[in-house]
């Protein structure tokens, strides 16, 4: 019989990548920690580690399991979270967000929908788009805040910010309201991925012969340290995260009339059936539309 304790032994055993080090951390000796994991393997049919000389390894079907488990322990770990809410009679939506969402926009939508349904709560999830589609997809969000148009997720667009670049002080380009890709020939800029908006920079940029030296990275609290450690001319960014990762260098925008030039977000779910979706989604309209604290924003209806 397949029981929860054996797969959170063995995901203790694929985070140490040592039955003795996991051992250890569990309290439990090497020897009862073998046949656990032993027993789970013949529970479930597979070999799921093999012994190296620095301790284990997964298999190709470990791995698998190990990525699934992530999933099955999120949903373990919110049980209290739950119940609570069930007891309170209240209705919880679990709520992606990710980095760059202009200040002040989450919690008007919050309260949008604490108007008009008071009886649902939120929990909040940080991530970026591509670990919400993830988590989406694993039924761990109800809904989405995403930088990226997920092709397999029902969606729909929200709103745009103007990307820009931040320099460091008395580094960027001098007395220039707005950026166009040309102004980039020669630098090295650090963007957030090699999708959505930064592929058509990348093509605009190759159109015209200007010479980008890009770099991709996945940044956000430590946003200055990784620039400067990489040592990059500029960081492709939108005003609201430049205010937050980057409060001493300059911003500039990139001009407007350029599409590439924007950062969309759609709100996402999977499936047909988004619960309390007539609520969820028609605040996120209303929230969007008189939303006027930014002025690098722009409502799309």
């Amino acid at each position: 019989m397949l029981e929860l304790r054996h797969l959170d032994y063995f995901r203790a055993v694929a985070e140490y990548g040592s039955i003795s080090r996991a051992a250890a951390a569990l309290h439990l000796t090497q020897p009862t920690l073998s046949r656990q994991i032993a027993q789970l393997e013949k529970s479930l049919g597979h070999q799921l580690l093999r012994r190296t000389a620095t301790g284990t390894e997964l298999t190709a079907v470990g791995e698998g399991l190990r990525e699934h488990l992530l999933s099955i322990f999120e949903l373990v770990d919110r049980v209290p979270e739950v119940l609570q809410a069930a007891a309170g009679a209240r209705r919880l939506v679990h709520l992606g967000v990710p980095s760059g969402i202009p200040a002040g926009w989450i919690e008007a939508y919050l309260n949008t929908v604490r108007e008009a349904a008071p009886e649902i709560h939120f929990a909040i999830v940080e991530a970026t788009s591509e670990e919400q589609r993830r988590l989406l997809l694993g039924g761990l969000l109800d809904l989405s805040l995403v930088h990226t148009q997920p092709p397999e997720l029902r969606k729909e667009l929200l709103f745009r910010q103007r990307l820009g670049c931040v320099f460091r002080e008395g580094a960027g380009p001098r007395d220039r309201e707005q950026l166009d890709v040309a102004d980039l020939d020669g630098l090295r800029v650090m963007a957030h991925s090699a999708k959505g908006e930064e592929v058509s920079l990348r093509a605009a940029a190759t159109a015209t012969g200007t010479e980008v030296d890009w770099l991709f990275r996945v940044f956000s609290e430590h946003s200055e340290l990784i620039a400067t450690s990489s040592q990059v001319d500029t960081v492709l960014i939108g005003a609201t995260s430049a205010r937050k990762w980057f409060p001493a260098w300059q911003w500039i925008p990139l001009r407007a009339e350029r599409p590439e030039h924007w950062m969309r977000t759609w709100a996402a779910w999977a499936g047909n059936d988004l619960k309390h979706g007539d609520v969820l989604l028609g605040c996120l309209r209303e929230t969007a539309r008189r939303y006027h604290g930014d002025p690098t924003y722009e409502f799309i209806g």
